[in-house]
């Protein structure tokens, strides 16, 4: 579960620096896959913030708190 809780966190936190990027500022070889990011943001981020709170809550059952 703490890799969920890694996983989770590493994709909410990396997305949310993408929803802020400038086109302009990052090297034309990733501008594509950067703005693919971006335009795809709010869906990507749903899905690590639910990682991150699946993980969350699977630590608090595996050592007997309660979520």
């Amino acid at each position: 579960m703490i890799s969920l809780v890694v996983l989770g966190g590493t994709l909410t936190l990396s997305l949310l620096a993408f929803r802020f990027a400038e086109l302009g500022a990052v090297p034309s070889c990733v501008r594509a896959r950067v703005a693919w990011l971006c335009s795809h943001a709010s869906t990507l981020l749903t899905i690590g913030a639910a990682v991150l709170i699946i993980g969350i809550v699977g630590l608090a059952h595996s050592t007997g708190g309660s979520p």
